[in-house]
C-alpha cells in the first residue's frame, strides 16, 4: 500500500470540484429562533444517569480493589 508524504491543507486547493459544485448550489437555511430553547427543555426533561459506583466497576473488569479499612480483595 502506497502512503503519501505530502501533507495537503484545504488551503492548499484552488479549483472547484464537483463537490464545491454540489454545495454551492444548496439553499441555505436560518434555524428557528427557538432551537435552543427547544433543546434545553428538552434536556432538562431528562432523568438524572443512574450511577454506579466506581468499585463495583473496577470489580466487573476484574480488577483488584482496595477498600479502606480492609484487607485486599
Amino acid at each position: 500500500m502506497y502512503y503519501s508524504h505530502t501533507i495537503l491543507f484545504a488551503e492548499d486547493i484552488r479549483e472547484d470540484d464537483e463537490i464545491d459544485a454540489l454545495f454551492s448550489q444548496l439553499q441555505q437555511i436560518t434555524p428557528p429562533s427557538t432551537l435552543v430553547e427547544n433543546i434545553l427543555a428538552s434536556v432538562a426533561r431528562l432523568g438524572l444517569p443512574v450511577q454506579c459506583p466506581v468499585e463495583k466497576l473496577w470489580e466487573d473488569m476484574g480488577l483488584v480493589v482496595y477498600h479502606r479499612n480492609q484487607e485486599l480483595s
